[in-house]
């Protein structure tokens, strides 16, 4: 259980961390792009690091999750921009609260894919997570705060993009985990899929290398590389927590989701001084309770005497 404890603890720390250096890109003037170009391959060299060798190797086209992999690939260059898009132009607490939401799309799927189990708690749980994310970004005309509605009405998209694109992820992962390929230990799936997706990007990069743009600086390389470490650590440390004896999937995602959010917000209020409105700040809290209730369910319905 100690073991678990701590892989959990550490990949809680490297997503947040995640965000936090994604809010950084703005003032520090690190090209969003480019950086997480770099990071995908200091990812994928870290797996190859942690496993002990290079997992892509000739004939890996002909692997069953290759296609999936080159999709995701692809998915995750889009994505991952606008994420930090959407963290430098809303903060870091709604940019994790709307990527934690998409656990109400991950879960309805479960339920109608998987046919996992579905009550009356993990319904209420989905609802209340559709009231955090409004709630969460209702804009304020507060002095301070994160969501203005200038902001929103310019920039609502990235808030939509944001939750759909990191739920169709989520939901990927999950169907190529339990259908495709199951990962146990061995993380060469998500190896090749930080290395496609730098592939990708660098091809774009030069692109537009050729045509005298995009050129990179010192500030992008070392933007990747802090990105790199903490963005395969969040995903290694996640999967041998899992692995671990007594932490299973339904446990150990609803915990980590309700500590990104909470230790979102308190790093953002103190490095950047981010301020969330009454009803922003209810939205954090609705955010929890929806998380608890759709992840502890069945055992909130046990002590209850309802199981």
């Amino acid at each position: 259980m100690a073991a678990g404890l701590a892989y959990l603890i550490l990949s809680i720390i490297s997503t947040t961390c995640i965000n936090l250096i994604l809010k950084g890109y703005g003032k520090y003037g690190v090209n969003t792009f480019r950086a997480i170009t770099i990071n995908y391959f200091v990812c994928s060299f870290s797996g190859a690091i942690a496993l002990g060798q290079f997992p892509i190797k000739y004939g890996c086209w002909n692997e069953i999750w290759f296609p999936y992999a080159l999709a995701l690939a692809f998915l995750f260059v889009v994505g991952f921009n606008i994420v930090a898009k959407t963290v430098r132009i809303f903060g870091v607490t709604v940019g994790s609260v709307v990527q934690k939401m998409s656990l109400v799309l991950t879960v309805t799927f479960a339920i109608l894919y998987f046919k996992e189990e579905v009550n009356a708690i993990k319904i209420v749980g989905v609802i209340l997570a559709l009231l955090a994310v409004v709630l969460t970004n209702y804009p304020s005309k507060e002095e301070g705060t994160v969501t203005s509605p200038e902001l929103l009405k310019r920039f609502y998209y990235f808030i939509i993009l944001t939750f759909l694109i990191d739920a169709t992820i989520s939901i990927a992962l999950q169907y190529i985990e339990l259908r495709v390929a199951p990962q146990g230990n061995d993380p060469s799936f998500l190896i090749s899929l930080f290395f496609f997706a730098g592939m990708i990007g660098a091809l774009y990069w030069l692109y537009h290398l050729l045509q005298g743009r995009m050129k990179p600086t010192k500030k992008d390389f070392i933007g990747g590389l802090v990105l790199g470490l903490p963005n395969f650590a969040s995903l290694y440390f996640l999967m041998l927590a899992l692995g671990q004896p007594g932490w299973e999937g339904s446990v150990v995602y609803p915990i980590v989701n309700v500590a990104i959010i909470a230790l979102s917000a308190i790093m953002a209020f103190l490095i950047f001084k981010e301020k969330l409105s009454t009803l922003n700040k209810w939205g954090v809290m609705v955010a929890v309770f929806a998380i608890v209730a759709v992840g502890f369910s069945v055992q909130i319905l046990e002590i209850f005497g309802m199981g």
